[in-house]
């Protein structure tokens, strides 16, 4: 008779297995579409048999058995590929956003365009050369001045989008930072809530799931570690602090830097240690902010300060229309003012002067060939023509200067940029003479040139001089004043270029782990319709066995 009940309660075990076993196969098939998901597998295995082995036990062929039993509903997960997405997710956070933040630094530039700061320079320099064929004309020399605004509107134009890019950075972190806090505030709150049900002794799938999706998302915004306790918390830190321990999490907090430099830290709230993000977004955004911009920064300030520097010098060499020995034409920039070189830009009272300014501009020159040898009359009126050769002796160079009128020659041994003072006879020779010059001739390279001492306002060769600065001169790192901003434009096309190719590689890792992530824990809708008649045809068995047992029964019942 209790074999017959005992048989009953077989059956009625294995109709519970076989339908919680197609619960857990329904529940796979709902989420199919959730990629957060990790497909989830009942564990059959047969229930206790009877009895235990004991001294009063009947000898019979061997224990009974009593049935099925889920032991778990497990969560199909390999941990390997799931580390590594992880760490790769970090990777590709951080190139997509130094990417996208080379990108809008390409952008900034706005090279090549008609509106950018190399179209500023050719227009500087095509009214230049303009100058140079028409040093007398009003209209020639407006259109350097306004060409002059233009250029310097478009550099600091250029550092004010850095800038106002640099103070947008400081907006993501502060953003991302509020992020992270809340990741690790959900984090802890699933800690307590799986370590619960883990204590109850059942698997906490969904949650863990849960879990899962939120720490990838941390990852993806800076380097995190994490690792699982015996309990089944997921203990969360970065750069060796803590952000998730067990039900507790530690904010990360940002503290403002100085004003106007951008550079506010991120500190840890519990330790107050500042926190350098080393992969993840953060990490982009902070090379960008620090490395990056303050680069591409400081070489549009270091072109300027030289610009300046170099066209006042030019400048200075030449005569304005009334004859005067030039001033500069641009401010000076003080390196020690707390404005960057680019913001100083400006031109001086005199050449922005509405109503003589245009006289003030220095197109004249007392040289043929600058490169050769330049001239300063120290400000004052001299008269007298000379052919000056500049030949090597040595290591260093003869500058011989002949008077054509008596053909007497004064020669000084000099080395290149070395100035030489001169004074002058009553028959038009010179002496050599550094203690009180008149005058002062620069050697500048090897060859020949013709000097003039007289005002030559209208000769317009210092104009040509003062434009081949941005297109032929060694002015900045041996090269041109124009071919020095390609080489920033183009360095950050090139570094733009790289982090593209870094992004689309990591992205090919990332795809590829998650297709082999996909094929271990994702859900197989064939494998789960398989599962589904397999389950189902099993409950089915199961009600038939519990009918005719029910007959067993039944008939005994009558016999009785």
């Amino acid at each position: 008779m209790s074999n017959i009940f005992s048989g009953l309660n077989i059956g009625l075990r294995a109709l519970e297995t076989q339908r919680k076993s197609l619960d857990v196969t329904g529940h796979n098939i709902a989420n199919a579409n959730n990629t957060s998901y990790n497909k989830q597998r009942a564990i059959h295995k047969a229930s206790t048999p009877y009895t235990s082995p004991a001294l009063t036990n009947s000898n019979s062929a061997g224990q009974m058995g009593t049935g099925v039993e889920i032991s778990q509903i497990e969560r199909v997960k390999d941990q390997f590929i799931n580390a590594q997405i992880f760490k790769e997710n970090q990777g590709a956070g951080y190139w997509e956003e130094l990417q996208r933040g080379l990108e809008k630094v390409e952008y900034i530039f706005n090279e090549p365009s008609e509106s950018g700061v190399d179209t500023a320079i050719n227009e500087f320099w095509n009214s230049l050369q303009d100058l140079s064929n028409n040093p007398s004309d009003s209209a020639a020399r407006n259109m350097v001045r306004e060409n002059a605004y233009n250029l310097i509107d478009s550099m600091q134009s250029v550092e004010n989008q850095l800038l106002d890019y640099k103070e947008s950075i400081n907006d993501n972190l502060t953003n991302a930072v509020t992020d992270v806090n809340e990741l690790s505030a959900k984090i802890a709150n699933l800690n307590k809530q799986i370590v619960s049900v883990k204590g109850s002794g059942q698997n906490p799938n969904d949650l863990m799931d849960e879990r899962d999706a939120l720490y990838k998302e941390m990852n993806q915004l800076i380097n995190v570690q994490g690792r699982e306790d015996a309990q089944g918390n997921l203990i969360v830190s970065t750069n060796g602090l803590q952000l998730v321990n067990g039900s507790d999490a530690y904010d990360l907090e940002v503290v403002p830097g100085e004003p106007g430099k951008f550079n506010a830290s991120i500190i840890h709230s519990r330790t107050k240690t500042e926190i350098e993000p080393t992969n993840g977004k953060m990490a982009a955004w902070l090379e960008m902010r620090d490395e990056k911009l303050d680069f591409y920064k400081g070489r549009l300030n270091k072109m300027a300060a030289t610009m300046v520097e170099e066209f006042n010098q030019q400048h200075q060499a030449g005569y304005d229309l009334n004859g005067d020995q030039g001033a500069k034409f641009f401010k000076d920039i003080n390196p020690n003012s707390t404005k960057s070189a680019v913001a100083q830009l400006a031109l001086t009272d005199e050449i922005a002067d509405v109503a003589t300014g245009l006289d003030k501009i220095a197109a004249g020159n007392g040289s043929e060939s600058d490169s050769v040898v330049k001239v300063n009359t120290l400000g004052n009126s001299l008269n007298g023509n000379y052919e000056v050769d500049v030949v090597p002796n040595g290591s260093q160079y003869d500058l011989i200067v002949t008077n054509p009128e008596t053909g007497n020659t004064t020669t000084a041994t000099v080395a290149l940029g070395d100035k030489v003072g001169f004074t002058i006879g009553a028959n038009g020779d010179l002496t050599v003479n550094n203690s009180s010059p008149e005058f002062e001739l620069t050697a500048q390279g090897e060859g020949d040139s013709e000097v003039s001492l007289e005002y030559n306002n209208g000769s317009g060769a210092n104009a040509n001089q003062l434009a081949n600065l941005f297109d032929k001169g060694e002015i900045i790192e041996g090269t041109s004043i124009e071919s020095y901003f390609r080489t920033i434009v183009t360095s950050v096309g090139a570094e733009s270029s790289r982090a593209q190719k870094m992004q689309d590689n990591q992205d090919v890792v990332l795809k590829q782990l998650e297709t082999l992530d996909r094929s271990v824990s994702g859900v197989s809708l064939d494998e789960e319709m398989a599962n589904l008649i397999k389950y189902q045809q099993s409950y089915a068995a199961a009600a038939k066995y519990i009918t005719k047992t029910d007959q067993l029964l039944e008939t005994l019942m009558t016999i009785v």
